[in-house]
């Protein structure tokens, strides 16, 4: 097993994608990597929360802080698990978005739970964006066979194809994308989508708002906030644009319930500590009040896109904070990570089976409060990389 094993990481390494970690040192926006402090384009932290120590000091001064300052809930919640904070943060959630809510450990643990969860119905389907997150993958084949199909990316016609092939064959069809894509840094087609919807009367809308709460749309309630009423299951995470950790699943009430029964990932796992669900909670009531950094956040993105277009002849994707250049081959993804490591970047290669094979890319990671000087040095480094590479 052994010998089976190191063949296969060999493999890995041969073809430029081995993953490997390493122990890390962060200050305010830069990571420090083999001793050597770099630019952190590679954080999810979009409005500087996490590091914001007047944020974290304000909070740790608060009543959600001092009432709640457990750093294990000791026990799942359909035990003993299940403190005050839990069902507080729910209905406030519930008063923001008008669904119940319902509370996970991780935008992980929130789709394992809630698709494999529905996967346990019988005669539905599954249709899904081909860029998809993999934990909605992994939901719909943890423990049941299901009936699955995958649209193109953001193609509208191809999902409507698929829709018309299979509406009358199944008694709920269940459409699953992302608000914000983690990869390609699109946005999904929200209002296409809901048209859709409406032509058929067993279909739902699943969408995954990790990458746009917080950081973008009215207030920072994301990219469905408008069209609530449309959107069947909305998921939340807090570990990105929030400051925390966890996420939330909100639906209507049966299915609420239904998941309590049902998603193992909450069943069987011991519940967050309450300190976290209280930062969490302190950090929704505080999203009103940025609004200047998701405005900087959205201006900056639009910039350093256009940079990079005028600047590079390579393929730019996103439309908002996540924007990603296209190497295609895994051998000059890893080439120009490296090499703008040793110029103070840090933005590490995307690579299969993250993303599919031939699409190997840089992906950059926007936070606020990066200033701009410092995405201008990053571009001309890019040229300056990509001319030692053709040469």
């Amino acid at each position: 097993m052994t010998n089976t094993i190191q063949t296969i990481l060999n493999q890995l390494k041969q073809s430029s994608n081995l993953r490997t970690l390493f122990p890390q040192k962060h200050k305010d926006l830069e990571i420090q990597k083999n001793g050597k402090w770099l630019l952190n384009l590679a954080s999810n932290d979009y409005l500087n929360l996490a590091s914001n120590q007047d944020f974290i000091a304000e909070f740790l001064d608060s009543k959600l802080f001092r009432e709640n300052c457990f750093f294990s809930a000791s026990s799942s919640r359909s035990l003993s698990g299940n403190f005050e904070i839990y069902e507080a943060f729910e209905t406030y959630l519930e008063s923001l978005f008008n669904k119940k809510a319902l509370l996970f450990n991780s935008g992980y643990h929130a789709n394992i739970g809630a698709l494999s969860a529905l996967s346990r119905l019988k005669n539905i389907l599954f249709i899904a964006d081909r860029s998809i997150h993999a934990s909605h993958i992994d939901g719909l084949k943890s423990f049941e066979k299901v009936a699955f199909r995958r649209f193109l990316h953001n193609d509208m016609q191809d999902l409507k194809k698929l829709l018309e092939q299979n509406a009358n064959n199944f008694e709920a069809i269940f459409i699953l994308t992302e608000g914000l894509f983690s990869m390609e840094g699109d946005f999904a087609k929200i209002q296409s989508l809901i048209a859709l919807k409406k032509q058929f009367k067993n279909v739902y809308l699943y969408i995954d708002e990790a990458h746009s709460i917080g950081s973008f749309g009215q207030n920072g309630l994301g990219l469905c906030y408008p069209v609530l009423k449309e959107i069947d299951f909305l998921v939340l995470t807090f570990g990105k644009a929030m400051a925390s950790m966890g996420a939330c699943v909100l639906c209507q009430s049966d299915f609420r319930n239904y998941f309590i029964n049902f998603s193992r990932s909450l069943i069987y796992s011991t519940a967050l500590p309450p300190i976290n669900i209280a930062m969490s909670y302190f950090s929704f009531l505080h999203l009103p009040n940025l609004e200047k950094q998701r405005e900087r956040l959205s201006n900056i993105s639009q910039d350093f896109k256009i940079l990079l277009q005028n600047n590079l002849d390579y393929e730019i994707l996103g439309e908002y904070n996540i924007l990603s250049l296209v190497l295609k081959d895994n051998q000059k993804a890893i080439f120009f990570q490296k090499e703008l490591e040793k110029k103070g970047f840090f933005a590490p290669a995307i690579r299969p089976p993250t993303i599919p094979q031939n699409r190997s890319c840089l992906r950059f990671s926007l936070t606020q409060k990066i200033p701009f000087h410092q995405l201008e040095s990053l571009c001309d480094s890019l040229k300056e990389i990509d001319y030692e590479y053709l040469s």
